[in-house]
């Protein structure tokens, strides 16, 4: 009994870290990267990579990990930050979230593309909001019960397969977000590319839209970019890796998949959000050829546990070959 007593007692601290601390703990992570081309700024670009915000309208754990990332960011140096989706939880969120953006310096350009939660969101029991409205006018009878409990018999079944989770109960409205964040100087990127000039060097930014929820077309984004110059690709799901065209980048920038949120060990992630990714790596460094990409553990959560997988900020400096 003693021992019982003494594992439930530990597996209750456990869960309790990472329900709080955990999610307070964000990592600044430092990375110098080379990529193959002689047309960078002398001493390179530093770019401050900020992912999967998840913000909600308030909360004491988001308010402190907020604190956190301006604390780790106060006395650092970025030339450009870009933040590649999931920046909202719900819509009431927004405000936060435009806060902490505000708060950030960068010297010359600041980019973001959409993730699947900026588009809507999201819960595992919205199936029954869906089935209300369809029912909208008429009583709500067996058969929306029935399509109900389909729907969430569906949903347990993607989650033991690893497969997308997708029920939106409500759909935001994208491009007013976008206007928000045009009004606070962040230029977003969604299918389309942006020229920055340092130093008398161009540096192209590109983004894709969401691959769930939006419409992402990889060769639009790509298509006003000359050969031979820098390219940092912008996207919010990884799974762009597997678009033909994608190794034109010098260097992809992710995030979605929240690094798993909850690592147990031997297995891993428990879900890696339906991407391509291992659950043993479901977040870090890939390479194929000259191309590499970098997916962010991010900073928020979907539902509010971490457990071996520390939210992060990412400063990584770009240098040329010689």
């Amino acid at each position: 009994v003693g021992s019982l007593l003494v594992a439930m007692g530990a597996g209750a601290l456990s869960l309790l870290a990472a329900a709080t601390v955990e999610r307070e703990r964000v990592q600044l992570d430092r990375y110098r990267v080379r990529v193959d081309s002689r047309h960078l700024p002398p001493h390179g670009l530093t770019i401050l990579h900020l992912s999967d915000f998840h913000f909600k309208a308030d909360g004491l754990v988001q308010a402190r990990k907020v604190a956190n990332v301006q604390a780790l960011l106060a006395q650092e140096h970025y030339d450009v930050v870009v933040l590649t989706g999931d920046l909202i939880h719900d819509i009431d969120g927004l405000p936060a979230a435009l806060a902490l953006i505000e708060s950030l310096r960068p010297r010359y350009g600041f980019y973001f593309v959409p993730g699947n939660h900026d588009y809507a969101e999201y819960t595992p029991w919205g199936v029954f909001g869906h089935t209300w409205r369809e029912s909208t006018g008429r009583d709500f009878g067996a058969r929306d019960l029935l399509h109900a409990v389909r729907a969430l018999l569906d949903f347990a079944g993607k989650v033991a397969r690893n497969d997308l989770v997708r029920m939106p109960v409500r759909f935001n409205d994208v491009p007013g977000i976008l206007d928000r964040l045009s009004a606070v100087g962040v230029q977003p990127l969604v299918n389309t590319s942006a020229r920055l000039t340092v130093d008398g060097v161009d540096v192209w930014f590109a983004g894709v839209d969401d691959e769930l929820e939006g419409r992402c077309d990889l060769a639009t984004a790509l298509g006003d970019i000359p050969g031979g110059v820098p390219l940092v690709l912008l996207a919010h799901n990884p799974d762009i890796w597997l678009q033909e065209g994608v190794d034109r980048a010098d260097l992809v920038l992710s995030g979605h998949t929240h690094g798993g949120q909850i690592q147990l060990p031997v297995m891993g992630a428990v879900h890696t959000q339906g991407t391509h990714l291992r659950r043993t790596q479901p977040a870090g460094w890939f390479e194929r050829g000259p191309s590499r990409m970098f997916v962010s553990r991010g900073l928020g959560e979907s539902i509010p546990l971490r457990f071996r997988a520390r939210p992060q900020a990412t400063l990584i400096h770009l240098v040329g070959s010689k």
